[in-house]
C-alpha cells in the first residue's frame, strides 16, 4: 500500500499520462503496477478532489466517476 503523497503522485502522474480515467480504470492500472490506494479508490479519489488536486464528474456514460486533472 502507498502512502498519501506517493499515492496522490500516482494518480496526478495517470491522469496527466493518459487523460480523464474512471475509477474503474484508475485500479485496473494501479493494479497492473501491483499499487494500492491508502483508502478505497473512490474515498482516495474524492478527498484528492476536496484538496484541489484532480477533478471529478458523474458520467453516465461511463457508469461511475471520471477523473482528471485541473
Amino acid at each position: 500500500m502507498m502512502n498519501v503523497s506517493s499515492a496522490e503522485a500516482f494518480v496526478i502522474e495517470l491522469l496527466r499520462d493518459r487523460g480523464p480515467l474512471s475509477t474503474m480504470q484508475i485500479e485496473k492500472l494501479a493494479r497492473k503496477e501491483h499499487k494500492r490506494c491508502p483508502d478505497q479508490t473512490v474515498i482516495f479519489l474524492m478527498k484528492m478532489k476536496k484538496k484541489g488536486l484532480i477533478r471529478g464528474e458523474a458520467s453516465l456514460e461511463k457508469k461511475g466517476w471520471v477523473w482528471s486533472t485541473p
